[in-house]
């Protein structure tokens, strides 16, 4: 039996609502659980490769694990509980932060805007002396 995937299984997990927190402990536990499986199979004179083998044997499916944690609707995130809720605090949270995206971009790329500023100020700087050399070439003229 091959290793089992956590990657796999978190990102599971997470697509049908558990919450973070809990994906992240459960995660840790079975990695933990599977370590001391393979510690406990190399202590009884194992070879890793078949002490990991063995320890993914006695760990069974995570198909399982998922299924009765889908069971448990108090796992999921809040989001998923109270969908309509969450559509309302979201768009509210989005419309209180669109004005302060702005300024958030700003200290983050504060070097690029100001180059960007410089380079602004000195193009209508050029073109301000094209037009004053224009008016002057019509007015002398």
């Amino acid at each position: 039996m091959p290793e089992p995937d956590f990657q796999q299984f978190e990102s599971e997990l997470l697509r049908v609502g558990i919450a973070p927190r809990h994906v992240r402990r459960t995660v840790a536990e079975l990695r933990e659980h599977l370590d001391d499986l393979v510690d406990a199979a190399l202590e009884s004179g194992f070879e890793l490769q078949l002490a990991r083998r063995q320890a993914a044997m006695q760990m069974g499916d995570l198909q399982e694990v998922a299924i009765a944690m889908r069971a448990r609707p108090e796992l999921r995130s809040w989001s998923y509980r109270f969908p309509r809720i969450a559509v309302v605090i979201y768009s509210l949270t989005c419309l209180a932060l669109l004005p302060a995206m702005p300024v958030l971009a700003g200290v983050a790329h504060a070097s690029v805007l100001a180059r960007w500023s410089a380079c602004v100020l000195f193009g209508a700087l050029v073109t301000a002396a094209i037009f004053l050399v224009l008016q002057l070439s019509i007015v002398l003229a």
